[in-house]
């Protein structure tokens, strides 16, 4: 299975998703982790994973522009699992990983900012589906405040544009950011058993 996390919003949690994902996946099957994205955040995560005792890891290499596609389909193929974190902006890369997926996972926050972001979005995976009809498109509301009523407007905003959303949600935490840039994730570093939640439920929902 061939996972993309992809936005042309940066700032919504992408990287952390990959990641996430990423070595999740891991634990069950061998899988690979594609860094698509120009800043190589979800290298720099892999290269520090290297320095702990973390494990297991993903295999993490870095392509960019239309190799995310060429190269990414021929090197997934040695994989049960292909994870890619594409670049924040609409661009090549984001648009060959929309056409190497078969699921496209979007992390979106809850703003007005966000929602004008999906309605760009939208308008490139109506065209990646012209060459990939099979993509699943599947919605992730990330660094979520609970405390506002931003999210159920967001909610409001996806249901209407008929976007499968996720159940889980995956709140603005501190231990994100700890995990991230120790190598790790959240079931590795600190006790914040909300953070593990999250992901736990939303690792459940992309597996059904």
């Amino acid at each position: 299975m061939i996972f993309a996390c992809v936005n042309t919003k940066g700032g919504v949690g992408k990287t952390t998703t990959a990641v996430h994902l990423a070595t999740m996946l891991a634990r069950e099957q061998v899988t690979l982790l594609i860094d698509g994205d120009p800043q190589a955040s979800a290298a720099s995560w892999a290269a520090w994973r290297r320095d702990t005792e973390f494990a297991p890891s993903p295999t993490t290499t870095c392509l960019t522009g239309k190799a995310i596609l060429t190269e990414g389909r021929a090197l997934a193929k040695g994989f049960a699992h292909t994870v890619v974190d594409a670049g924040g902006r609409d661009s090549a890369g984001l648009r060959s990983a929309l056409l190497l997926a078969n699921c496209a996972i979007i992390p979106v926050g809850a703003s007005n900012l966000d929602a004008a972001a999906m309605t760009d979005l939208l308008e490139v995976i109506d065209m990646a589906r012209d060459y990939n009809p099979e993509l699943l498109v599947r919605v992730l509301l990330s660094r979520v405040d609970p405390r506002t009523r931003d999210t159920a407007d967001m909610l409001t905003f996806l249901n209407d544009h008929q976007f499968n959303v996720f159940k889980a949600r995956v709140c603005e935490r501190v231990a994100y950011r700890r995990a991230i840039g120790e190598g790790a994730i959240v079931h590795e570093v600190g006790r914040d058993q909300a953070a593990i939640l999250e992901m736990n439920e939303f690792f459940k929902e992309v597996m059904q």
